[in-house]
């Protein structure tokens, strides 16, 4: 019960539905404008409920170091965030990832999570730690049939699991949005039960509601025997059945684009409060609108989500 109440009290108990977004390691100033920008009336802390700094690469030996991405983090950079976070009542997570700049180095991740898993967990907590934050985000992706390393990376989640809410901090995970490709993916998740906060389906403009479409893996079978497994619903039964509840699985929705699947993003975030799910945003300085789709930063667009993410 303990592990069920934690995201509950750390977002605040008015909170129904949860927003995460994401800083990535560039774009730093457009990420600042966003967190000060005024859509109207509405403010970034009125329709974020956390937020994830994906400022860290792991190394293979299981260590940590700030991303390379032509912008420089420094710890002046997390101080900044985890500062605004901490004044606006919104909790900040260290996201770990495993893109090198060119692609997702998945033997990287699984060197260090199967291989110096201890090490890793520990590179974590205490970075995690130093700076104050409010939890880890796990952002390890993968391409491609990786499904001998799902009960290593089992593993790793238990011993994080265990070592971050000794510290009384936030776990979620990161997926892939089908069960039968790339790693970590949907069959992986009944081995988190219990153990992560949440879990962040990373469809983006995949997934919505109407969605009718199936989804066959190259050289494979139809996933899910032909299901539409991109459907709002269909991810949520399949996070039920798996032992979560709809509140602790976020889907993704693509902040570069206002509209898709045939429908805008208000009409994709009442769909969402219809199954009880958050919703996980990429990335935070789209959400400012700007070249990519102006009308994200709209007051519209954000009172949208802000009545979402306080909506019963």
């Amino acid at each position: 019960m303990k592990r069920l109440l934690l995201l509950a009290s750390l977002t605040g108990s008015l909170v129904a539905h949860d927003v995460i977004g994401w800083i990535p390691p560039y774009q730093l100033g457009a990420s600042r404008k966003a967190l000060a920008h005024r859509a109207g009336a509405v403010t970034a802390d009125q329709w974020l409920s956390r937020m994830g700094l994906q400022f860290w690469i792991l190394t293979p030996e299981g260590k940590l170091a700030y991303a390379e991405r032509g912008e420089t983090i420094t710890d002046a950079e997390v101080a900044h965030f985890r500062n605004w976070g901490k004044a606006k009542g919104v909790p900040v997570l260290l996201t770990v990832y495993n893109h090198d700049g060119k692609i997702w180095d998945w033997q990287r991740a699984r060197s260090a999570f199967a291989l110096h898993r201890d090490a890793l967990v520990t590179s974590l907590v205490d970075e995690m730690t130093r700076h104050g934050l409010d939890g880890i985000d796990l952002d390890l992706e993968g391409e491609g049939y990786l499904d001998a390393d799902r009960e290593a990376y089992g593993a790793f989640v238990k011993a994080l699991s265990t070592a971050v809410h000794a510290k009384g901090k936030l776990l979620t995970v990161d997926s892939f949005h089908s069960p039968c490709f790339n790693a970590p993916n949907m069959a992986w998740w009944g081995d988190w039960q219990g153990q992560v906060d949440g879990i962040h389906s990373m469809g983006y403009g995949d997934l919505y509601e109407a969605n009718a479409a199936s989804f066959t893996p190259e050289g494979g079978k139809p996933c899910a025997e032909g299901a539409a497994i991109f459907r709002f619903s269909w991810q949520i039964e399949w996070a039920k059945g798996k032992g979560f509840r709809p509140a602790q699985v976020l889907l993704g929705i693509p902040g570069w684009q206002y509209e898709w699947g045939g429908a805008a993003l208000p009409k994709h975030l009442e769909d969402l409060a219809k199954v009880g799910a958050g919703c996980a945003v990429w990335d935070i300085p789209s959400t400012l609108g700007s070249d990519k789709d102006p009308r994200w930063g709209s007051e519209t667009a954000w009172a949208a989500l802000a009545r979402f993410k306080r909506q019963k």
